[in-house]
């Protein structure tokens, strides 16, 4: 039998190449936001308790407003590295 795939495997492009400093630490990022935020609320308690007022329907609002702000830009398909050249 023949190879079905004319191409060799080396011209895949590198995934590396593309990725941005953010996306290639992303876990590094989320670890240092989990410990910032534990560290806000056992040395400031108002804090959490505070937003925790804020909630309509069981639904907390300052949660609610966070994950909108994170996935809005998805929606809208926004490429973050467009909007520096928008300067130029």
């Amino acid at each position: 039998m023949t190879d079905v795939n004319p191409h060799p495997v080396d011209d895949a492009p590198d995934i590396k190449e593309g990725m941005g400093l953010f996306e290639r630490y992303l876990s590094v990022w989320v670890a240092i936001a989990i410990v910032i935020g534990i560290a806000i609320g056992q040395s400031l308690p108002a804090v959490p308790e505070t937003l925790a007022r804020f909630e309509y329907a069981n639904v907390s609002i300052p949660v609610a407003i966070l994950i909108w702000a994170m996935i809005f830009p998805m929606m809208l398909q926004i490429d973050f590295g467009a909007i520096v050249g928008v300067r130029r």
